[in-house]
């Protein structure tokens, strides 16, 4: 009787080959840091084989690595982890609801968040504790401090630099306007970078956080079309904290 001979195995394809290097690589560790990603495993890309072609693909995760470095070069960075959920304090009802709509609104799929009034009542905290979560759930965010970036952006109108700086800010995936109009006065230049912005996302459908000093009637005053333009976007998350300097946390004696 002959012995039957052994079946060999037949030799891997392209693809099965293709197939097993992109598996390493997806297995491989990175050392990226700053963001523990359990996606690219902090390598910043994925390996891909589609339609017979090899290829590797920006890790979503990028665009909060940039985020992260664009709010430590802003010197934020403290901010973004001393503001949080959990140290907001909530002793009154008032603070409890500018909580709960905080949370609700990451829940949502509403483009706005307005929180206007009395000063130094943690509107900037609240503010910040809702970017900080988006950023967590791997959004990438701006932060736009009027005080600062508007006299920056002023001052290049007429710029290629302008043109490029605006752009970043009008297309953010999430925006945030720190104290929109903070200042000695708002001009006609304030109004027009304000339009422009503002407008923008709104027709665009983006998600905007604006903080202001500014109640509803003191925003219309300043213009009215910014103002419907606000209201229109935050109309399920709209908040106006009643001026009264009790509620001003700063001045509290510890």
């Amino acid at each position: 009787m002959i012995p039957e001979i052994p079946k060999l195995d037949a030799a891997p394809s392209y693809a099965d080959m293709v197939k097993l290097r992109t598996e390493s690589y997806n297995k491989t560790k990175g050392n990226l840091q700053g963001y523990d990603c359990p996606e690219c495993l902090n390598r910043g890309y994925i390996a891909k084989f589609t339609d017979g072609v090899e290829f590797l693909s920006e890790c979503g995760c990028m665009k909060t690595r940039l985020t992260l470095q664009r709010i430590k070069e802003s010197g934020l960075e403290n901010q973004l982890k001393s503001c949080t959920f959990k140290n907001f304090e909530t002793d009154s009802e008032w603070q409890k609801q500018i909580k709960k709509s905080a949370m609700e609104f990451i829940q949502s799929d509403a483009t706005g968040f307005f929180i206007g009034g009395q000063s130094g009542c943690g509107k900037t905290h609240i503010c910040t504790a809702v970017i900080g979560n988006f950023i967590k759930k791997g959004r990438s965010a701006r932060y736009f401090v009027w005080r600062e970036d508007s006299v920056i952006l002023k001052s290049l109108v007429n710029t290629s630099e302008y043109t490029e700086r605006f752009k970043e800010f009008k297309n953010a995936d999430i925006l945030y306007i720190d104290e929109l109009f903070k200042g000695d006065g708002t001009t006609a230049a304030d109004i027009k970078l304000a339009f422009e912005l503002i407008d923008f996302r709104a027709r665009q459908c983006l998600k905007t956080i604006i903080s202001t000093e500014l109640d509803e009637n003191a925003l219309i005053a300043c213009d009215q079309a910014i103002a419907g333009r606000i209201f229109q976007m935050s109309k399920r998350f709209r908040l106006v904290i009643p001026k009264d300097i009790r509620k001003n946390y700063r001045l509290r004696k510890e």
